[in-house]
């Protein structure tokens, strides 16, 4: 059994990392880290688990074989080094790092250990993505030329999440995952970044209020979109292709049944399952167009922790490397040069 703690307990700690670790039975569920002795004791509480007050306290625990980091973004870089330097295995929630310089540093400290670094991309996992993935694979829209991936809300962000210190920029959050998704796709390395980030109307919080990021392929085009003020909704997906196209709304269910308590009670209704459209009867030359509703691909999110496991126990290849993560992390940092020089920032990211 691979002995787990997990390092912070709000929201990513609690809600995402602790189930999803216990659902895994080559993973063993063995500790949390929080300074607040509030956090210690509902831990307790709730888990029965074994807590520590310090990353330091948990690392001079022998037991301990892996160590998840569910804290701010700014520490992620420090705590992981940490980690791996003290000879233990390290997730990382998402985003890696803000900056590549910080990602490089994780990286050469997994080079020394020999340990395990991955960060936590879970929305791989997704059923719209993995729908999608299909789709493309399959060629049902043909070369596909144009992704549009949004999540767009009026809702403020709580605690460390508003501060661009503590998260970065608003594209730092779900704007992650998109990227992630872009390189994902099979489209080839990505050659231009264009973003624009606009600032939030929220009391305390600096980090952007609505962000796009536009990500040049040498065939497609895919922009990331999130905002926190929106108060009309849009497509979570809108794509086209030289011979047909996709749209969906609603946001994967897996996070909303994982908070209730059981993620496999995630059910998504028919109407919002993803439509596909076509030419008629497969002529992409076609004047008439057929739509039908496109059941998902029921991915899971266990995918990731069980990867985890299998790549420990048994020697099968990471799911989400280090160096994908730090694809996501340069083109983060192409957007916030982007956005702030008011120009498009041309290079080479990810495969």
């Amino acid at each position: 059994m691979i002995r787990t703690v997990v390092v912070g307990y709000g929201v990513a700690g609690r809600e995402f990392h602790c189930p999803l670790i216990d659902r895994q039975p080559e993973l063993t569920l063995y500790g949390v880290v929080a300074r607040d002795a509030a956090k210690r004791a509902q831990a307790e509480a709730e888990r029965g688990l074994k807590t520590f007050a310090s990353l330091d306290d948990a690392l001079g625990d022998p037991a301990v074989d892996l160590v998840v980091l569910a804290t701010p973004h700014n520490i992620h870089a420090e705590q992981a080094v940490q980690a791996l330097d003290a000879g233990r295995h390290c997730v990382v929630d998402k985003v890696m790092a803000l900056s590549t310089e910080e990602a490089d540093r994780m990286i050469a400290a997994r080079e020394r250990s020999g340990k395990m670094l991955s960060v936590f991309h879970n929305r791989r996992w997704d059923w719209d993505f993995a729908t999608i993935k299909e789709i493309v694979a399959q060629g049902l829209i043909g070369r596909p030329l144009l992704f549009e991936s949004a999540v767009c809300r009026f809702k403020a962000p709580q605690g460390w999440r508003g501060s661009v210190d503590a998260s970065g920029t608003i594209l730092h959050d779900w704007g992650a995952h998109m990227v992630d998704h872009a390189l994902q796709l099979g489209l080839g390395p990505c050659r231009r970044v264009t973003a624009w980030l606009f600032e939030s109307p929220w009391t305390g919080v600096d980090n952007g209020g609505h962000g796009r990021l536009v990500m040049e392929f040498e065939n497609a085009i895919f922009q990331a979109e999130t905002s926190r003020i929106c108060r009309i909704d849009r497509p979570r997906w809108w794509i086209v292709g030289t011979e047909g196209g996709f749209v969906k709304f609603g946001i994967d269910p897996q996070e909303d049944a994982l908070r209730a308590g059981d993620i496999d009670q995630a059910h998504e209704p028919e109407s919002l399952q993803g439509i596909l459209s076509t030419g008629a009867e497969g002529n992409p030359e076609a004047h008439t167009t057929v739509q039908r509703r496109v059941p998902p691909v029921r991915a899971h999110w266990d995918g990731y922790y069980g990867n985890i496991a299998a790549h420990l126990k048994h020697g099968e290849p990471l799911a989400v490397t280090a160096e994908q993560g730090r694809d996501v992390v340069a083109i983060l940092e192409a957007a916030i040069e982007s956005s702030r020089d008011g120009r498009t920032v041309s290079g080479s990211w990810g495969r």
